[in-house]
């Protein structure tokens, strides 16, 4: 994430890879599972593989950056985060898919032919409750008292005792002696400089110069961990920089001062008395100081981390003494869930937060969030918000995101004045009184004197500048212009400008097929869908197999189980914002549902006469899952504001996702079971179903994230997935009929 700049792209890239990696290891060198050979010794040396792997990559990968861009914070292009983040994940990852189809054969070794699939489902359940373990032990004890290297160690350790423990066994023990021993000294001495790395602390002092070597172009200051994010401060020159996931947040104590100023005081200058005021992000970067210039009474500071707070008065004075001032009240909440149970009416609302390059960012851009800033601002209240844009480089990309946000606060607001700029500032109020919003640059000059601000730049020369007449047209015509969406909490088409203003900056080739993607609409799916159908059902008849249309449904259901998951995490995220902590009990709770519905279908395969039949119902249900889901969301943002609501959120939200992950878990052991009916190839079959499982999960998170949600929308998005799965059921229909 410090890397990449993360937000739902990269980290989507990211997701994809570990997954496609644990695909390839599971399917290709899977097959190797069913080759004659020691395969417990194999299984052995996976352990003291993946014990180096490792610790090693995390000390590599904290060093990609320097490989591909030169300096912090610079943008890095598509194809560059893919093969990077790609290289860094295939050595563990597709180990790790290895092990899964090694396991499946051992563990079936010796045992009834008919009961093959029972054994393999019982290691996927086992698998998937391992994720569930790791997912709970590393968000609520490991991360918070231990930093990467010591829980990477730790799991080296973990590895190291599995295989030592294995070398005990049977199979093991009748190899030849050298071997055996080699094998042996290998994981004591590992284990030896493991122990003692943790400690001597040498574990530690590696972290630290590790991460020193991920910032050694700066002067690195500060470097910790929030359950937010990553926060590192750099020093040049008297200059500290405050960096959050590797992009800068603020400069201090001298800020850019043309951009604080612009943001502080066109909003505050709109209205004639502003005494309420609301700020949402950004303000220790010196917006809070300029807003404090006006007469006002009071200033509700909303800043979601405390540790960005704590760490500003630690090592800013200026800073300090702003957030002192007896009119500011700090809260350490989300701007949104705030805005929401406001008790009072504000005169200026300023959101000073980052671009909507990301599902948690748009919401603050969103026709819902606009519609909640007008129920609490007063009547001749000012709302505030910005976007990074220009006036010589006027980009259709950048012209559309622009617009997507000026569009949607149309809707909302009667009154709206755009400040043109390399930042533009959107200005709306919910008065209907002409002329209530002023362009005019002799009324903000007058009351900027009237109320003796002490400014740098923002003079009344520099007013009349920006509101220059030609300045307006040219940024007026700049958002003019239609073929943009409205911006929705579960439509967040302002992610997907924002992507493609991001992809034309490094890849010029994808310019055209973005746009025209852009346009999608759900009947799309359908010629498609209905050519699989069609194509599959060709094949089918000529290779008169259960492989093709078995392995379709495995891969159309890790698809739904994905995106169901990605679906429920992001409508969280747009109710209340912080899903960081959430998202390990949630995703947890998909595992656990993966694991009990693979154990109910394995208790219940030997008692099963039709196959087909059954994983027909189980699609069946998958559907249905798929149209109950959004109208369930629908009725959960709805009351989000309430404070009884959020608790049952928070329990029934992880219920939702095990419910998802029950669905998809009863499929993996019925599927096996038909496949080796087929084949008596345990590990290929086994490997090559999970790889399936994956790729449809890989397809999921990437396209469900980055493209149809933001574009289609929540509600349209899990109708695809019930087309997509209606495929699947189709052709299971069919092939019952054939077989």
């Amino acid at each position: 994430m410090i890397i990449f700049c993360g937000n739902e792209l990269t980290l989507g890239i990211i997701f994809v890879n570990w997954l496609l990696c644990l695909a390839i290891g599971s399917w290709g060198f899977g097959r190797l599972a069913d080759r004659p050979g020691r395969k417990l010794e194999w299984l052995v040396m996976t352990y003291i593989l993946a014990s180096v792997i490792l610790p090693t990559q995390i000390l590599l990968t904290r060093n990609i950056g320097s490989w591909i861009v030169a300096e912090r914070g610079e943008a890095i292009g598509l194809f560059s985060t893919f093969y990077s983040t790609f290289l860094a994940l295939f050595p563990h990852c597709s180990l790790n898919g290895f092990q899964f189809s090694l396991g499946c054969r051992l563990y079936a070794q010796g045992a009834d032919p008919d009961k093959s699939s029972v054994q393999i489902s019982v290691v996927y359940v086992l698998e998937s409750l391992g994720a569930m373990i790791g997912g709970l032990v590393f968000t609520y004890l490991l991360v918070h008292y231990f930093h990467v290297l010591e829980i990477c160690v730790s799991l080296s350790l973990l590895n190291l005792f599995l295989a030592l423990f294995l070398q005990r066994s049977e199979e093991v023990v009748d190899v030849a002696g050298v071997r055996k021993g080699l094998l042996t000294g290998i994981i004591i001495l590992l284990i030896v400089l493991n122990m003692s790395g943790i400690v001597t602390g040498k574990i530690s002092d590696l972290h630290v110069i590790s991460y020193r070597q991920q910032w050694e172009k700066f002067d690195l200051v500060h470097y910790e961990n929030s359950i937010y994010g990553n926060i590192v401060i750099t020093e040049s020159e008297g200059q500290l920089d405050f960096w959050v996931n590797g992009l800068t947040l603020f400069t201090t104590p001298d800020p850019d001062i043309a951009f604080v100023e612009e943001v502080a005081h066109f909003p505050m200058l709109q209205h004639p008395s502003p005494e309420r005021v609301l700020l949402i992000g950004g303000g220790v970067g010196g917006v809070l100081e300029e807003i404090l210039k006006h007469p006002v009474k009071m200033v509700s500071y909303v800043e979601l981390d405390p540790l960005i707070i704590e760490l500003t008065r630690k090592y800013s004075q200026e800073a300090s003494m702003v957030l002192d001032d007896p009119r500011v009240g700090v809260i350490h909440t989300d701007g949104r869930l705030f805005v929401k149970r406001a008790e009072y009416s504000y005169d200026v609302i300023i959101v000073n937060l980052p671009s909507p390059s990301s599902l948690q960012l748009n919401r603050f851009y969103s026709l819902e969030f606009f519609r909640e800033v007008h129920e609490i601002l007063g009547e001749e209240g000012v709302f505030s918000i910005g976007l990074p844009s220009s006036m010589t480089l006027m980009m259709e990309e950048m012209g559309a995101r622009n617009r997507c946000v000026y569009e949607t606060i149309k809707e909302v607001f009667p009154s709206c004045l755009v400040v043109p700029g390399y930042y533009n500032i959107f200005l709306a109020s919910p008065s209907k009184i002409d002329g209530e919003l002023t362009p005019d640059a002799s009324i903000l000059a007058q009351r900027l004197l009237d109320r003796g601000l002490e400014t740098s730049l923002f003079t009344e020369e520099y007013i009349q500048y920006k509101f220059s007449p030609e300045r307006v047209e040219l940024g007026l015509a700049y958002l003019s212009g239609d073929g943009v969406k409205i911006n929705r909490d579960l439509r967040p088409a302002e992610v997907y400008y924002d992507l493609t203003l991001w992809n034309a900056m490094f890849n010029q080739g994808l310019r055209a097929f973005l746009a025209h993607i852009s346009r999608v609409e759900q009947w799309w799916f359908m010629v498609p869908l209905g050519l699989s159908i069609l194509a599959l059902v060709f094949m089918r008849r000529r290779l008169r197999s259960v492989w093709i249309p078995v392995s379709f449904t495995i891969m159309t259901t890790g698809f739904a189980g994905m995106t169901f998951s990605i679906v429920l995490i992001f409508a969280f995220q747009v109710a209340y914002g912080y899903i960081y902590q959430e998202l390990g009990v949630v995703s947890a709770a998909f595992m656990l549902g993966l694991a009990l519905g693979g154990s109910c279908m394995s208790h219940a395969i030997p008692r099963l006469r039709k196959d087909i039949s059954t994983l027909t119902r189980v699609e069946l249900a998958i559907i249905a899952y798929s149209f109950l889901l959004p109208l369930v969301i629908k009725q959960l943002l709805y009351y989000s504001g309430e404070p009884f609501v959020f608790p049952f959120v928070r329990i029934l939200l992880p219920i939702l996702n095990g419910a998802a992950g029950f669905l998809v878990g009863l499929e993996f052991p019925l599927a096996s079971k038909i496949c080796l009916e087929d084949r008596d190839r345990i590990g290929r079959v086994a490997g090559s179903l999970y790889a399936f499982d994956l790729i449809g999960a890989c397809a999921g998170a990437l396209l469900s994230s980055v493209w149809l949600i933001p574009l289609l929308g929540v509600l349209e998005m899990c109708l695809v997935v019930a087309m997509l799965n209606a495929t699947s059921l189709a052709l299971l229909i069919i092939t019952g009929r054939f077989s």
